[in-house]
């Protein structure tokens, strides 16, 4: 049996600090756990595709974790994939780069007691860049190479409610790229996929594969269909005899109202918020 923990979407700046305490607690959290590994499922930061400053300071953040850590990015890090929520912050070659030069890397394997995980960039599904096509190799050589059970991790949703949704939307993975994606898995032997993006919770089963939504540990929003808003960790374990999946209510995160926070209005994003440092 091996244990997993993912910790998703936790918005960490050094100058707007409202989910930092949030952070700190969920981290103590995970090392009382003490997993074989902790993902962290993107949106490390609030404005890492314009920011140095803010993919380096969740880079040093991820130090509090004594677990070993994989990061992967999410649009608050690297920018979003074609069409995206706003013109301005579309993945490109530039901001690829700046995640890789401080993280290393933007997707990782590892081998989980007789399962594999593997993590990857949703921001490229799609994107046309030439890095899209290196993740598409990889991955087809990580597919074809395992025979033991696979979760898959990335930072958007392959889809809300069907595969065949066709809707152009930045919640989840378009159709297009989300068609050849399922193509490839459906030839391998993933068993569950889990990623983050959408601050809410859900396990749903479909053409038996396990879809797990991960909760945010900074702030709470509608949550979509079928989903719960909560906040918290998701621990997965995972062994010979199935998966078990438990949320981790890490004590004393406060559940920020976003709205609230932007001032109804006043912020039209985010990374608009006026300063709030974190404590040293």
């Amino acid at each position: 049996m091996a244990r997993v923990v993912v910790i998703s979407d936790p918005h960490l700046s050094p100058t707007h600090g409202f989910f930092w305490d949030n952070w700190c607690r969920a981290c103590d959290v995970v090392n009382r756990l003490a997993p074989d590994a902790v993902i962290v499922s993107g949106d490390l930061c609030i404005n890492g595709p314009e920011s140095d400053a803010e993919v380096a300071f969740a880079a040093k953040a991820l130090r509090r974790l004594k677990p070993q850590v994989y990061a992967i990015p999410g649009n608050h890090d690297v920018g979003d994939e074609p069409p995206g929520q706003e013109p301005d912050q579309i993945i490109d070659g530039r901001r690829v780069k700046r995640w890789l030069s401080v993280f290393g890397a933007d997707r990782f394997a590892l081998p989980a007691g007789n399962w594999r995980v593997l993590g990857i960039n949703a921001q490229l599904l799609g994107s046309g860049l030439p890095q899209e096509k290196e993740q598409d190799d990889w991955l087809d050589a990580e597919l074809a190479a395992s025979s033991s059970p696979i979760l898959l991790a990335l930072h958007k949703p392959l889809f809300l409610q069907s595969p065949d949704e066709a809707e152009i939307t930045a919640t989840s993975i378009n159709l297009e790229p989300r068609t050849r994606l399922l193509r490839r898995l459906r030839q391998a032997p993933v068993k569950v996929v889990v990623s983050g993006h959408l601050h809410c919770q859900r396990d749903v089963v479909h053409e038996g594969v396990r879809y797990l939504w991960a909760p945010s540990t900074a702030f709470l929003v509608p949550p979509q269909e079928g989903a719960e808003a909560n906040l918290g960790i998701l621990a997965i374990d995972l062994g010979e005899a199935g998966v078990r999946v438990e949320r981790i209510a890490v004590p004393g995160l406060v559940s920020y109202d976003l709205l609230e926070l932007k001032g109804h209005g006043r912020y039209a994003y985010l990374r608009d918020m006026p300063p709030c440092p974190p404590p040293a």
